[in-house]
């Protein structure tokens, strides 16, 4: 009885302790003057796992039958749940049922420079069967691999960077052709006009750095403003497609989609995690969607992710249609 009697304060304690927490997760969540700020920016990058804090809250009031009968509590501890988890929820959708459907099928895949595993990745590659592939983290010997592997007439790497483009279509040109593309000597984009079945598409594959320390992040997001204004004066139909580095719950993500006049058709389609799927520490509890497809002038009917085989990351296929 004493027992539980000390139980009772402790169990309370935490209980306002959570509720207070994702108050402030929310606040934080909303103020973009912190949340873009480095550090703050990359806890945003995660935002699903403090969701565990308002789990955690309403979880411990719904044990306690004490706890249960403060129906102000208990209806503040959902409403914190709900409302944090709402930004996840929204991305998230439902999955979808039945086959894949058809139409113009483009695929994003992150080999990982440290994969050898080219059965592997020719697999991942090969189930998807998609028209138009970009691939980043492509060595020089990846790509001599790939090239005999894969049954593709066109294909492309940069001669700066990692990046490469494979196509049932022809490639009219490849090339980083944005201005100020290049930073710290290396390449963060590839830019390929690609002639369909029916008009000339233009294709950017993006894999701005990783931004875990303060310099990479701010690459990352002037690789973003860069790109911005040079894909609203674009032409014609637009894909953007790659390891995009960013998360959706990012502020520089949300700008970026805004500013480019583009639609992430991975929004909604099930798709919780892209990255990392290495097994190994921290990787394994590590699961995010950094990996995106963006359009203009196409409908998606379809999108979901492939199988890693020895890569870091989940390839990104969309199916999309002339709108």
């Amino acid at each position: 009885m004493k027992s539980s009697r000390l139980k009772l304060p402790i169990r309370s304690g935490i209980a306002l302790v959570t509720l207070l927490l994702s108050l402030g997760l929310w606040i934080f969540f909303c103020w973009p003057e912190v949340n873009a700020q480095f550090p703050f920016a990359i806890a945003m990058e995660f935002w699903p796992y403090f969701l565990c804090i308002p789990a955690l809250g309403l979880g411990i009031r719904l044990s306690s039958r004490r706890l249960r009968q403060q129906r102000l509590g208990l209806s503040l501890a959902a409403l914190m749940l709900v409302v944090n988890a709402s930004p996840y929820l929204y991305w998230l959708g439902l999955p979808a049922l039945g086959p894949h459907p058809e139409g113009l099928r483009v695929m994003s895949y992150n080999v990982w420079v440290n994969n050898r595993d080219y059965p592997g990745i020719q697999q991942s590659i090969q189930q998807e069967n998609p028209d138009i592939l970009f691939l980043t983290e492509v060595s020089v010997e990846a790509m001599a691999e790939l090239q005999s592997r894969l049954d593709y007439p066109y294909s492309q790497r940069t001669t700066v960077g990692t990046n490469a483009f494979f196509s049932r279509y022809p490639l009219l040109s490849v090339t980083p052709e944005y201005p100020h593309v290049t930073d710290h000597g290396q390449t963060f984009s590839l830019v390929a006009q690609i002639q369909t079945d029916q008009d000339v598409v233009t294709v950017i594959g993006f894999h701005p750095p990783t931004p875990l320390s303060r310099s990479s992040f701010a690459v990352r997001n002037q690789q973003f403003e860069r790109l911005s204004p040079y894909l609203r004066q674009l032409q014609g139909r637009v894909i953007v497609l790659g390891d995009f580095n960013t998360s959706p719950w990012s502020p520089y993500f949300e700008q970026f989609e805004k500013n480019s006049d583009l639609s992430i058709v991975t929004r909604g389609r099930w798709i919780w995690a892209t990255w990392s799927f290495k097994w190994a520490w921290p990787d394994l509890f590590a699961k995010i969607p950094i990996d995106h497809v963006a359009i203009r002038g196409f409908d998606c009917v379809g999108a979901w992710t492939g199988d890693a085989n020895g890569s870091d990351h989940r390839p990104i296929i969309a199916v999309l249609k002339s709108s």
